[in-house]
């Protein structure tokens, strides 16, 4: 039967063994780069939208259940439930955060901006699993954990287990778009009889996940490879504490007796000997006709379990034995009429093992004598569940925990768990991982400007979603438990609109944009910044950069836009400000106002700005007039989107490099959806990796522009782009494509223009080119001709050029008119900014 997985496809168990052994020792099938979490939550929300349609997979999977003896028939809808739940993206990622400090803890970059030394969370490399047969879910989760821990994972199952993780994982390789998530999971059957296969199966391991007892984990160590990771997972035993003052309440024996029906007390947290605080013989023996009282009660609720032959004789001897040593004292047995359940009284306080199915020990535990008793027990202990009074709580729980217990709920708890808790006192994730780290010496700079290494490059899931316009995004209804944060961002008729995040998504979004402020040449070390960006009324400029600058660790005096021009000035020389963080329009106004003393000053090095364009003419009388040595772009992106790419110390213009870790772009057709072709202009569309609630799949920004195939002299080989102006605003002409924005990026930079301009596009009739026309404020007091003019762009404007001169395929005209005789939308009065005639 085809019962194993080997790259995402079911293969018989010779053909499994063949594969494997012809690449057991091949160093290069084994080790990989940590599994993507981005891709991994992406296949593991489908696999789940799988599950809750109940079609075929689920009903594989639910058949399977059905079919193993050791699985009734009450318990398989509460085990399919269970991975359902389980599947739960933000359970994983809180589950991430809480065992490895972060959603993205593979991350190798500086811990402080200030440092020079990074580390990060690494997968040890290859995770072998070897799980008991007679828990289906187990292999599943195991698995998924390894998963989330970045480890190749290889699963033995025992030969005779069922074909539960292999259904699951097949189909998940399937979801995958990708192909990646087939290198990462490989299931096999393997008898225990074996015994070279199973030596030659853990020889890969780089960590090994033993599930069992001793006996079972100890023959793993003698065959396990010499410097593997063992991580045990085995029996422990769970226990019951009933104080002083709770020992007479009826309710806490319901409590108990639900405690000791629950699973058959299958679970590693389910009490095995319930202890009494102080309690003679004679006091037990009440204490059981309580409990005995209750079992009555709740047993017969709640379905039984039938032991098997093996356990059924386990039962019946330990019952012969107790009721043995009754007849000479010191023991006393309660048994139900139906053996249904069974008390065992003891005038010790040994901690006893139950053979289970509702069997219990009853007995007495002085609290002075607690910890000295329990703690020579301390590595198989687990779970107390405890009734105590509120005063008692906290001193009973620390004897607790000191004799060796991890766990301590109340009873009627004591299998409750929470997302993220750790099992048997450790952090699986943590035992799958190592640290690692690279120092990057001042004297190397080896990484310069740059605060963490870039991820492996991956292929994008393959996205069939429509086009997400500006309408969608708004229009979305956003849970309560995803809104945290709101922003104001621009709406499509100029009524602003609200963006809403949660804390995780912002503060990510933060960081990340941290990372390309220091790209851009923010130095947390030397730099002193001020933060002039305007706040208030639920724009996010200052309080982002706040949070930016408090990422970097950089020393940040917090002014925001003050129109007291003076008091900025005075506090900017008063403590030593280098770095200014605000819009071009405030900037240029303030070194106006304080003209005098900042060319005194000429401290100000750095400016990063956002908001508005800085002319070139604007850079160079900043440079010219106050030093300032750095002009550069803080941040491409949106209140909507957030941040979107970031520009280094070699990107000039519209160049950027996409913050591939929070978003995937596309760049498609103009007119349709379609990819572009290599080098081709098209829209710019945005999928978010991180966001929650509000989602961000295939967001066209408004924007356009085209891929850049050539590596950046900064090093980072990731997604770069020329960002070339709105959509709209980009045109197709002759044989080229030209820009509204560029045409009046040229006028600004070259003459400081600060008026109006309109393009027109007319096409070619007969043996006439096609033709544009640029209408120009008359804004120039006779200083400037249409001559003058089409001169300048056409020296400036390279396309332009070749499509005018070059390749003689179209014609260009300049024209200056006043702003009323330019055309204007008839329904808003709004000036157009491209007039198309051929449409």
């Amino acid at each position: 039967m085809t019962n194993n997985l080997w790259q995402g496809k079911m293969v018989t168990n010779d053909e499994f063994k063949n594969l494997f052994m012809s690449n057991a020792d091949n160093a290069l099938w084994w080790a990989k780069p940590p599994l993507s979490h981005c891709l991994l939550f992406d296949v593991v929300g489908k696999i789940k939208t799988e599950l809750l349609k109940k079609d075929k997979f689920y009903k594989a999977l639910e058949a399977d259940l059905k079919s193993r003896e050791d699985v009734a028939s009450d318990e398989v809808d509460i085990n399919m439930q269970g991975l359902v739940d389980f599947l739960t993206i933000d359970h994983l990622r809180s589950k991430l955060k809480r065992e490895l400090g972060s959603e993205h803890p593979f991350e190798l970059k500086r811990p402080d901006a200030r440092a020079n030394h990074f580390e990060a969370w690494h997968p040890l490399g290859t995770l072998v699993h070897v799980t008991p047969n007679n828990s289906p879910l187990l292999a599943v989760l195991g698995v998924m954990e390894g998963l989330l821990s970045g480890n190749v994972n290889v699963l033995k199952l025992a030969h005779k287990d069922s074909q539960f993780a292999g259904i699951f994982y097949e189909e998940m390789c399937r979801l995958d778009t990708t192909n990646t998530i087939k290198d990462y999971v490989y299931i096999a059957k393997i008898s225990s009889k074996q015994k070279e296969y199973i030596k030659r199966f853990l020889g890969i391991a780089d960590v090994i996940s033993a599930w069992g007892g001793e006996e079972s984990v100890q023959s793993i160590r003698e065959i396990a490879p010499r410097g593997a990771r063992i991580v045990e997972w085995g029996h422990k035993i769970s226990f019951s504490y009933i104080s002083q003052s709770q020992k007479n309440d009826f309710e806490v024996y319901k409590k108990m007796a639900y405690e000791i029906c629950l699973n058959e007390q299958m679970a590693c947290s389910s009490p095995q000997t319930v202890f009494i605080e102080d309690a003679s013989f004679e006091e037990l023996k009440k204490i059981a006709e309580q409990l005995s009282k209750a079992l009555s009660l709740v047993s017969p609720t709640m379905k039984r379990v039938i032991p098997g032959v093996q356990e059924t004789a386990e039962l019946t001897v330990t019952r012969e034995q107790v009721r043995l040593k009754s007849i000479l004292g010191g023991s006393h047995l309660v048994v139900s009429p139906q053996n249904d359940w069974r008390i065992y009284v003891e005038d010790t306080s040994a901690l006893s093992s139950s053979p289970l199915f509702r069997t219990i020990w009853l007995k007495p535990m002085p609290r002075t004598k607690m910890i000295s008793l329990l703690r020579p027990l301390k590595m198989y202990l687990q779970t107390a569940g405890i009734a105590a009074s509120a005063m008692e709580v906290e001193a009973l729980t620390t004897d607790l925990f000191m004799a060796g217990v991890q766990r301590v709920r109340a009873i009627g708890e004591m299998t409750d768990s929470y997302i993220g808790e750790p099992h048997d006192g450790v952090y699986a994730l943590e035992r799958y991982c190592q640290r690692i780290n690279f120092h990057d010496s001042k004297k190397s700079s080896m990484m310069k400007n740059k605060c963490s290494f870039e991820d492996a490059k991956l292929s994008a899931p393959v996205r069939l979603t429509p086009i997400m316009e500006k309408a969608d995004f708004q229009s979305q209804i956003i849970k309560d438990e995803y809104s945290d944060l709101f922003f104001y961002s621009g709406g499509s008729s100029g009524e602003p609109k609200l963006s809403v995040f949660t804390y995780q998504d912002y503060n990510r979004q933060m960081e990340i944009a941290g990372e390309g402020l220091y790209a851009a040449g923010l130095s947390p070390v030397t730099d002193r910044c001020m933060n002039l960006f305007y706040a208030g009324s639920l724009y996010g400029g200052f309080i982002s950069f706040f949070t930016i600058l408090e990422k970097l660790n950089a020393v940040h005096f917090p002014m925001g836009a003050s129109t007291d021009f003076s008091l900025v000035g005075k506090t900017i020389i008063k403590n030593r400000v280098n770095t200014l963080l605000g819009m071009p329009s405030y900037l240029i106004q303030l070194f106006k106002e304080n003209h005098v003393e900042m060319k005194k000053y000429r401290g100000i090095k750095k400016i990063f700005y956002g908001g508005e364009h800085f002319s070139e003419a604007q850079i160079s009388y900043l440079k010219r007039e106050y030093s300032v040595e750095i002009v550069r772009s803080a941040s491409y992106g949106s209140v909507d989107a957030g941040p979107l790419a970031y520009q280094c110390e070699f990107s000039t213009g519209g160049i950027h490099h996409l913050h591939e870790k929070l978003h995937d772009l596309e760049i498609v057709n103009l007119e349709k959806d379609e990819p572009v072709k290599d080098g081709e202009i098209g829209r710019l569309l945005f999928t978010s990796k991180v966001r929650h609630g509000q989602g961000i799949e295939r967001y066209a920004i408004g924007d356009v522009g085209k891929k850049l195939e050539s590596v950046c002299p900064c090093g980072r080989r990731g997604t770069r782009f020329d960002l070339l102006g709105r959509h709209g605003d980009v045109f197709r002409i002759g044989t080229t494509f030209l820009s509204y924005q560029k045409f009046q990026k040229i006028l600004i930079d070259k003459i400081e223009f600060e008026g109006s301009i309109q393009l027109h596009l007319f096409a070619g009739v007969e043996l006439k080119k096609e033709k544009v026309e640029i209408k120009i404020e008359n804004y120039f007091n006779d200083a400037q001709t249409p001559e003058l003019l089409r001169k300048m762009f056409l020296a400036e404007y390279p396309d332009l050029n070749l499509v005018v001169n070059l390749d003689l395929v179209m014609e260009f005209d300049v024209t200056i008119v006043d702003k009323k005789d330019m055309t204007h939308n008839l329904s808003t009065g709004k000036l157009r900014s491209v007039v198309d005639h051929r449409i």
